[in-house]
């Protein structure tokens, strides 16, 4: 059976529960947001992330599911690897809500990909930037309502019996005795939730700016403190070094030499290699990578930290916040890039001079 049938299993839980389900985590998420607290809005950030991922899936998978099944009798609309990679990214869900299924508009495709960026970073690396947390996470709330809504009353599913448990429990987000009509209590506890936070801060696009104004400040200072560069193309070379060691290719240059050093020390099988052998080695994996550094080619230089400073003045004067968004998320994601290479070389040359340090003071 196609895997996609077998993460249905992931929708088991009963109807009742994943609508209730949903309006706690909003509820929960809300209380976090109204705190002044970086932290508490990193952790918002998180939970709205999840939900919004759990919204989606249920929707692709149901199509997912359909697809297959008609398979049978036709063509199917989608190839198994086209569902996997669905299934599997955040922001290829995205794309098929907003593409596909209709169920969100531009902006909140953008909203959600700025959200999937934040959360990763809060996730994976416990990071978030102070500057803007707080603004993305309530945007990001309002665009998971319009989600919410959008899924939950799509089918236009009506429920008699509730017990009074059930009912009491939805009390806190809309009216419901033995009945509940998916579509209007979606929209209703939609309302009321939004209503506790501020749609859209009055200053979100100059927390925006102030932001890729503030990261590209730190850049310049770094430039001259930390990596003591006086010209554009000493930071070329910086940017090249850092591109170069994170892409792993060393690695792969020196297995070779690496399997000698395993035998040497004893642990792989094999005799010792005498001394032409090893320096033999030695100069082929030099060799090999003095060439693939020549020829490496990296994506970040200077000239992108002059790319991005021109650009924040088109985020300045943006027309929308629709496109301030969109243009937030570009440079958000080049500017990252930029300091992901300028804190590893930061830290290659502080490990540097430490060494020089201990070196002169004869440890």
């Amino acid at each position: 059976m196609d895997s996609v049938m077998k993460r249905n299993k992931l929708l088991e839980r009963d109807e009742f529960d994943r609508f209730l389900g949903a309006l706690q985590l909003l509820e929960v998420a809300c209380g976090l947001m109204l705190s002044s607290q970086h932290e508490k809005s990193r952790m918002a950030i998180i939970l709205l992330h999840s939900l919004a991922e759990r919204l989606m899936f249920s929707e692709v998978i149901e199509k997912f599911d359909s697809d297959v099944s008609l398979s049978r009798v036709s063509v199917p609309n989608y190839t198994a690897q086209f569902r996997k990679k669905v299934l599997r990214y955040f922001d290829e869900k995205v794309d098929f809500c907003r593409n596909t299924a209709e169920l969100i508009s531009d902006a909140d495709a953008t909203i959600f990909k700025i959200l999937n960026f934040y959360r990763n970073a809060a996730y994976h690396r416990d990071s978030h930037n102070p500057n803007v947390i707080s603004s993305i996470a309530r945007i990001s709330f309002h665009a998971t309502l319009r989600l919410f809504e959008r899924t939950a009353g799509n089918s236009s599913v009506s429920i008699w019996g509730l017990s009074e448990e059930q009912s009491s429990s939805l009390t806190p987000f809309c009216q419901v005795e033995n009945f509940i009509d998916y579509e209007k209590a979606a929209k209703e506890a939609a309302q009321k939730l939004g209503e506790k936070v501020a749609a859209f801060p009055s200053d979100i696009r100059s927390s925006f700016v102030a932001d890729i104004k503030g990261r590209l400040a730190k850049l310049e200072r770094m430039k001259t403190e930390t990596l003591y560069c006086k010209t554009a193309s000493d930071l070329d070379e910086i940017f090249k070094k850092s591109a170069f060691e994170l892409k792993g290719i060393e690695d792969d240059l020196s297995l070779e030499l690496k399997q000698l050093n395993y035998r040497i020390t004893g642990q792989v099988s094999g005799a010792v290699p005498s001394w032409d052998e090893y320096q033999a080695a030695e100069q082929k994996y030099i060799e090999k990578m003095k060439a693939a550094y020549d020829s490496f080619i990296p994506e970040v230089t200077a000239a992108t930290l002059d790319l991005i400073s021109d650009k924040v003045q088109l985020l300045e004067g943006s027309a929308t916040l629709e496109a301030a968004l969109s243009l937030y998320l570009q440079l958000d994601q080049s500017l990252v890039e930029v300091e992901v290479l300028a804190f590893h070389a930061e830290r290659r040359i502080d490990l540097a001079v430490q060494l020089q340090l201990d070196i002169e003071r004869g440890k």
